[in-house]
């Protein structure tokens, strides 16, 4: 959405298999701290009858950076 960041719309397989997803890529994270790679912070939202795709995304933006300080913190 700005600077480095940027926003995935999953659907079908891909919408049903969102925690598998994210779960891809916290293992990577795991491995890549160990290994002194890069990591991706990542946070993700469920469309929730939101009267638009705002709430969607600020849940979404919001999980992002708390997975970020998380990151940084270990």
């Amino acid at each position: 959405m700005g600077g480095d960041e940027f926003t995935v719309v999953a659907q079908g397989d891909d919408y049903d298999d969102l925690a598998e997803l994210i779960q891809r890529i916290k293992d990577h994270n795991m491995e890549a701290k160990r290994a002194g790679g890069i990591v991706i912070a990542c946070g993700m939202s469920r469309y929730e009858n939101d009267a638009s795709v705002a709430p969607v995304y600020e849940r979404a933006d919001r999980e992002m950076y708390e997975n970020k300080s998380s990151l940084k913190a270990r």
